[in-house]
């Protein structure tokens, strides 16, 4: 916050000019202009007094450097996403800095020892004990308008091969569409449909309702996906209780874990890497290996494990923080909006 304010005192950084996108190689005055926007202790960017007009490897480095700060495609190359990060004003820098420091303020001084920390806005995991970082993954979030919650759960169990009962609101806003074009889609998603939501519910055949009558409103049917390759949960979901009815998950979409920003999900948190996170988890148990685990799903037979020792975890929105060493900042987009009404 110090240092930001020291930057605005001296009048912000340099506006870099909108053009074509900027690479290695090239030469031109908006490369002096992108040269003197990262001239900064952080980027160890030197001005080139022979030729600062030339897109060299150095500079090359310190856009790579300023993309992964600030969560962009890491490439090298300033095209609009990274000129539109390069162009932020200080002063809205400076407020993201107050309001996340805000966000802190309201979290406990310690998570403990272990623990589990997702990051919305950075759609990453990160696994800490004794305060070092032991496993991070790439996550998918909730959407705009499927938010995934902030709070504080305390992860117990995890499931193997499961079932997915699908929620009513993603069934009838998602699946019941794709129903009614073509009823051949339960059966190729492997989804079984019951009567209503009552335990002993009679198991429908899909082929006999009159989908062309079924609306949102009259819609009472439970939508039940088997386990399988189809499964939207995957091989493995991780059980945190909580009144969200929100938990971690495999995916049967890993292809989304290739964008930069990934909030695709109706509030559930899909992650990368479920099974190191499952061999991670029961590591300090004695029945189960990373091998073991890979067996019991390819058995495709669905399980319940206990967790040896439950783990806290830790959902969290900060759009910007520093590293562990407590010397980089990383700034994040506002991805859910709510920057500004916790500023108001």
């Amino acid at each position: 916050l110090g240092q930001y304010r020291k930057r605005m005192a001296l009048g912000g950084w340099i506006f870099l000019p909108e053009g074509p996108n900027l690479k290695r190689g090239d030469h031109n005055v908006r490369v002096s202009a992108l040269r003197a926007r990262l001239i900064d202790p952080v980027y160890s960017v030197r001005s080139d007094e022979n030729d600062p007009d030339l897109f060299d490897a150095a500079l090359e480095q310190a856009v790579l450097k300023f993309q992964r700060r600030h969560g962009l495609k890491a490439d090298g190359i300033v095209g609009p996403a990274t000129l539109a990060a390069l162009n932020v004003p200080v002063e809205d820098r400076l407020r993201q800095i107050i309001l996340n420091m805000e966000r802190w303020r309201w979290l406990p001084h310690d998570f403990g020892n272990r623990y589990i920390l997702v990051n919305i806005a950075n759609f990453e995991l990160d696994t800490i004990e004794n305060g070092q970082i032991v496993l991070e993954m790439r996550v998918v979030v909730g959407k705009k308008y499927r938010r995934t919650p902030v709070f504080t759960g305390r992860m117990t169990y995890m499931e193997l091969n499961p079932y997915w009962h699908i929620p009513s609101k993603i069934a009838k806003e998602d699946i019941l569409p794709q129903i009614q074009k073509d009823v051949g889609y339960l059966k190729r998603q492997n989804i079984r449909i019951f009567e209503n939501w009552e335990e002993e519910a009679l198991e429908l055949d899909p082929g006999l309702i009159e989908w062309s009558q079924i609306t949102p409103a009259n819609f009472s049917f439970k939508l039940v996906q088997a386990p399988g390759p189809s499964n939207a949960l995957g091989s493995v979901k991780f059980m945190f209780p909580n009144k969200f009815s929100v938990y971690l998950h495999d995916t049967s979409a890993p292809g989304l874990f290739n964008h930069t920003k990934r909030s695709f999900s109706s509030g559930c948190i899909r992650v990368e890497k479920p099974i190191e996170l499952a061999a991670y988890l029961l590591k300090d148990g004695r029945e189960w290996t990373q091998e073991k685990i890979v067996a019991a799903i390819d058995s495709r037979e669905t399980q319940i494990v206990r967790l040896p020792k439950p783990i806290a975890v830790q959902i969290l929105y900060l759009t910007a923080w520093v590293d562990q060493e407590g010397k980089i900042i990383h700034f994040r987009d506002d991805v859910y909006e709510r920057d500004n009404p916790l500023y108001e």
